[in-house]
């Protein structure tokens, strides 16, 4: 029961991070630490990018119910935000750490391990419920 709770609280950030994306861009982009440093802000790509988390976010708050359905739904909900995470990692690695404390947190908290744990806690509901 845990494991459900913990991914549909996930699945709330998600869905709300994206939908703050799709409603207002701009203020997104300034917020967030670090996004800013990634180039000029790109409204249609801000919005693509909200558009998949509300995706990933509906589907982790299916693991609010149980069966093999919403287990599945919320393991394909985990995919995005995990590939997201992986990219970051992977741009450590071709060109250095963050460069800010506040960026290094976003990242690491705000990208890598609500990624990685929702995709864990996803994986192990799926194995519960008879997905995998």
């Amino acid at each position: 029961m845990i494991v459900r709770i913990l991914l549909v609280i996930i699945g709330l950030i998600h869905l709300f991070g994206g939908l703050w994306m799709l409603a207002d861009p701009m203020a997104w982009y300034g917020a967030v630490p670090g996004v800013a440093l990634t180039g000029p802000a790109n409204h249609h790509f801000i919005s693509d990018i909200g558009l998949a988390f509300v995706a990933s976010g509906a589907g982790l708050c299916c693991a609010a119910g149980s069966g093999l359905r919403n287990a599945s739904l919320a393991l394909a909900g985990s995919i995005w935000p995990v590939l997201h995470a992986l990219l970051h990692v992977y741009g450590w690695f071709v060109r250095g750490a963050p460069s800010t404390p506040a960026t290094a947190f976003t990242e690491i908290v705000g990208v890598v391990l609500i990624g990685a744990l929702g995709f864990g806690l996803a994986w192990i509901n799926a194995r519960k419920e008879g997905v995998l």
